[in-house]
């Protein structure tokens, strides 16, 4: 009786402690929905003048990014799934790299190309007037904006797709050509068809990462949703109107993830018991061959052979007057913070797939879930969400001998990254999770072991190689992040990524080059973890 009361015991305190932790995960969101009840006198001049223009730019870039995205990512997918061409090894991964670029980098690349448009602009000017020069000069603004960002962010959906035609091919592929079909006949009618989730799902990501974009937008001077926020809270000073835009924004995203589960659902596929079947990829005379190459070195050197070559050339010439000194500094301290956070995130990351597993907790599984929906939401609203949350719990000993001061430190950075990237970490972990036989966690409990034991006896030396790999790859994505850097680093605090943003808005765009190569160095390196990764993990079998 004893045993059984100390077991519900422990039973009982792994909850609560589950429980604890994804509350602290959604604590920032409450906050900002919270904060939008609070009164402003500013919200309605706000909204009839300038609210109406950030959504409309939000949406010119989100259908502009999406369109472009499609344009590179299904063509390269299918060549590289379908086709046996000259150096498709190396496409296959080299059009991954432009994921390394930060978006902010790309846009430094790109940002004085916009000089050559003006020949045109004058010329229109004198013919057609102001009025007309100003949509040419406006038009070239974001259709360079809506390619860069295309260029940087349509790896999201090569990756899912490249997958998925290729577990597409074998017997579909076959019967289609058995009944004389064209490879672009079978692209057109079974391939897309079949890839349509797929390709919502990788659209999503997509949508997400552009009405998360500031650092590029910021420079190209197109004010959205996210740019409005920065200009609402920190130039004007009015936190409640800041803080209804931030809600805005999450109601988009969340109409987007809806979108995409709707399309989810609606759409069934079955799949036959030889639609892995391996098959031979076709083979190309020459000149098609080299017009697939040439297809395929198009994103790729939009976006990141030529943003890459203008940052080497930049950072040679600023060699003389770099301070090197401060940049090693700055380096060291957002190297340490990215590698501190990266490991506490995925050992919580790892904790919450456990317990989600062996709870078997409708309830709990799903507040999980929902604590690990931080990627989702604009990094800038987490960072106000983090801000009003740690801000209020300041004021509150303000009075007393317990004084805190946790908003602007390095905490409040950090316990937000854990916030905006837990995702990043708990989804792929608890895939692994679901590798591991359960019958193992079984027969530990039979044995009369604990939770804890089986934790640390069983799925720690199982998926420690895994927890390594998340740490990777949440270590790169808080390497990129700006916006919220930006809005909770304290005073004398850089990250490389404000360190770069900061010269570049300076006007000092040669000093900007050596940062920025070092973080684009180190998303290299991350998605060749990735590469390593996955096919290690497609080598190994429960």
């Amino acid at each position: 009786m004893g045993t059984q009361n100390k077991k519900q015991l422990q039973t009982d305190f792994w909850s609560v402690a589950v429980v604890l932790c994804a509350l602290l995960l959604l604590a920032p969101l409450i906050a900002v929905f919270i904060g939008v009840f609070q009164p402003t006198e500013e919200w309605q001049h706000l909204a009839s003048t300038v609210l109406p223009g950030y959504l409309l730019n939000t949406l010119i870039l989100i259908l502009g990014v999406g369109l472009v995205s499609v344009l590179f990512a299904v063509p390269t997918a299918w060549f590289v799934a379908t086709y046996e061409f000259p150096t498709r090894r190396f496409w296959k991964w080299a059009l991954v790299m432009p994921l390394a670029v930060p978006t902010f980098a790309s846009a430094f690349a790109y940002l004085d190309v916009l000089e050559l448009s003006i020949p045109l602009i004058v010329k229109v000017r004198e013919v057609w007037g102001f009025d007309a020069s100003q949509w040419i000069e406006r038009l070239v603004r974001y259709g360079m904006l809506i390619l860069l960002l295309s260029s940087v962010l349509y790896p999201y959906l090569y990756l899912s797709l490249r997958s998925t035609f290729s577990k597409q091919q074998g017997v579909y592929f076959e019967a289609g050509r058995m009944l004389g079909k064209r490879p672009a006949s079978i692209f057109r009618r079974i391939a897309l068809p079949m890839a349509r989730p797929t390709l919502i799902a990788g659209l999503s990501l997509v949508v997400m990462e552009v009405v998360n974009e500031y650092g590029a937008v910021n420079l190209f001077g197109v004010p959205t949703l996210t740019e409005g926020i920065f200009r609402t809270w920190f130039g004007l000073g009015d936190r409640a109107s800041g803080l209804r835009l931030a809600v805005i924004v999450v109601v988009l995203v969340f109409a987007v993830l809806a979108f995409e589960v709707w399309q989810r659902r609606r759409l069934r596929y079955v799949e036959g018991a030889q639609s892995n079947i391996a098959h031979r990829r076709v083979r190309l005379c020459w000149r098609r061959a080299w017009l697939i190459v040439v297809l395929c070195a198009l994103p790729v050197l939009i976006g990141f052979i030529f943003p890459v070559l203008r940052l080497i050339y930049w950072a040679i010439v600023a060699t003389d007057t770099f301070d090197f000194v401060g940049f090693l500094s700055q380096a060291g301290s957002s190297l340490g913070l990215a590698l501190m956070t990266a490991l506490s995130l995925s050992i919580v990351a790892f904790f919450l797939a456990f317990s989600v597993r062996v709870r078997g907790d409708s309830s709990v599984g799903k507040l999980v879930q929902s604590a690990t929906l931080g990627y989702a939401i604009p990094s800038v609203v987490t960072a106000v969400g983090v801000m009003v949350l740690l801000g209020s719990i300041d004021q509150l000993f303000a009075d007393s001998s317990l004084s805190l001061v946790l908003s602007g430190s390095l905490f409040a950075i950090g316990f937000a990254y854990m916030v905006r990237f837990m995702t990043v970490a708990y989804q792929p972990l608890n895939g692994s999770m679901q590798a591991v036989c359960s019958t193992l966690h079984e027969a530990s409990r039979t044995l009369g072991q604990g939770n804890w034991q089986s934790l640390t006896r069983i799925h720690w030396p199982l998926l420690r190689i895994n927890i390594l790999a998340c740490a990777t790859l949440v270590f790169i994505d808080i390497m990129k992040e700006l916006p919220l850097t930006l809005v909770l680093r304290p005073s004398d605090f850089e990250t490389l990524a404000t360190f770069a943003f900061g010269f570049a808005k300076e006007g000092y765009i040669y000093d900007c080059a050596l940062p920025s190569l070092l973080i684009i160095l180190l998303g290299v390196w991350g998605l060749l973890v990735i590469e390593r990764w996955v096919d290690k993990d497609a080598t190994q079998s429960c």
